[in-house]
């Protein structure tokens, strides 16, 4: 919901989700129905979906196991094929905007939140950048924000995918390289820093500590043109070729589904417990 004087961002949001449904797009969330006027408020009807990626990482104490997030990989990969099959960019990738489903579909990850997503805009000819069609001001999100928004140049689809990079970093480590600039150093704020970080850092320091195939995936995204579409297929063996060689089983048991099951172990026996313990002698 929101107020009707207030800018009207939910009818371009209904727009991409009857898009995406139109398309039949797994992992996309459902619309009940577009945006309707409700006395003073815009009223857009979606489905209800369980909790987010980044809820998820702090129950599960703030950082993810490397199956669980390979994992995430593989579904989420595809998410942002069927996205960009419709030829949309999200622009505003984050632990936040990817969500598990609910019920038999618990264990399907969804990617939510059309707020600041726009169609691609084409570049003609082949160039490396664009700047035909430049933003007014960053968009997205400062951590998971990737290097065009901070040059404030037209998003295509290798920065939503240079975005969920760093996702995954982030859920692996609970940390980016630039997660502590929050404060303004030498007149440059911390959007600022964190843009100058992006471009500098080589991806030996951003994927430190990590498999190769995470820095095989950011060379595959770097390495795109401004009209060029990822090789999601190839990106998806070689992270399903990683969660082969560590021995992991593909089962859909996530870090939470493990805690959630232990849990519910463990409650019967604590309620045996306390029952035993208050019963009078």
């Amino acid at each position: 919901m929101e107020r009707t004087k207030l800018a009207d961002s939910l009818t371009r949001e209904s727009f991409f989700y009857e898009k995406l449904q139109k398309g039949k797009s797994t992992g996309m969330l459902k619309l009940h129905f577009p945006t309707d006027i409700c006395d003073e408020y815009r009223v857009m009807g979606m489905e209800l979906l369980g909790p987010s990626l980044w809820d998820l990482k702090y129950f599960c104490g703030g950082k993810l196991s490397l199956k669980t997030v390979l994992l995430i990989a593989d579904q989420a990969i595809c998410r942002l094929k069927s996205l960009h099959d419709q030829g949309i960019i999200h622009r505003d990738l984050k632990p936040d905007n990817f969500l598990m489903g609910r019920g038999r579909e618990g264990n399907k990850i969804y990617l939510v939140d059309m707020g600041l997503a726009r169609e691609k805009v084409l570049a003609p000819g082949n160039p490396m950048t664009y700047n035909g069609d430049q933003a007014n001001s960053f968009l997205g999100t400062n951590d998971y924000a990737p290097r065009a928004a901070h040059q404030l140049h037209c998003q295509t689809y290798r920065d939503d995918m240079e975005s969920f990079g760093y996702v995954l970093i982030d859920l692996l480590k609970n940390k980016l390289p630039w997660s502590g600039m929050t404060t303004t150093v030498g007149g440059q704020s911390p959007e600022q820093q964190m843009g100058s970080k992006k471009r500098r850092i080589s991806l030996d320091e951003l994927c430190e500590d990590l498999p190769a195939v995470f820095k095989q995936y950011f060379e595959h995204v770097r390495s795109l043109r401004y009209n060029q579409r990822p090789n999601y297929s190839k990106l998806r063996q070689r992270f399903a070729a990683e969660f082969k060689r560590q021995g992991f089983s593909h089962d859909y048991v996530f870090d939470w589904t493990e805690k959630r099951f232990k849990e519910a172990v463990a409650e019967p026996a604590e309620e045996a417990y306390v029952s035993f313990s208050s019963s009078s002698p």
